[in-house]
């Protein structure tokens, strides 16, 4: 029997400017366990075990992101960030390094002792590279601590968190 195998399939005439074709592969991670920090977004923590690599198989491919955070605050704000390697991507307009997303219970002012919620992070990237490419997520918090999977106010009320990379061919 014969098998057929490629990454891209261009039509004779073309793609519309701008599409671009399908999954070429996928790669994710889930974290299990429980991860806590009170940094201050002067100083973003690593969230340990929330990671991922892939190596794009085309310079052109680009790279969808997405990342599910399962996290709870006590009287915080939390604040997430996405980062390929060490930099940075899609960084809101008119900030110099706080977080490109940011969670908070709508009572947080009002003394709201705990909260969980779930954060959602999806971005479509151009690493423009064949090498191996990691994403990771950061954290820091106005006050307080932020949790991972673990809901601060009650000792069994637990979750995951994943982060998903996944190439589409250019």
């Amino acid at each position: 029997m014969s098998e057929l195998r490629t990454n891209r399939i261009i039509p004779r005439d073309g793609l519309p400017s701008g599409s671009a074709g399908g999954i070429i592969q996928v790669k994710q991670t889930i974290k299990k366990d429980q991860f806590t920090t009170s940094n201050n977004t002067s100083n973003y923590t690593d969230i340990t075990g929330l990671n991922v690599s892939i190596t794009p198989t085309r310079s052109d491919s680009k790279i969808l992101v997405r990342v599910i955070i399962y996290n709870s605050n006590q009287n915080a704000v939390n604040f997430f960030r996405l980062l390929r390697g060490s930099t940075f991507i899609e960084q809101p307009s008119g900030t110099s390094s706080s977080g490109a997303v940011y969670n908070a219970h709508g009572f947080a002012y009002y003394n709201c002792n705990n909260w969980q919620d779930t954060t959602v992070i999806e971005i479509l990237d151009s690493p423009a590279t064949t090498s191996v490419t990691t994403y990771k997520i950061q954290c820091a918090v106005t006050s307080g601590t932020c949790t991972i999977n673990k809901f601060i106010g009650t000792s069994n009320y637990y979750g995951v968190s994943t982060i998903t990379a996944m190439e589409v061919s250019g």
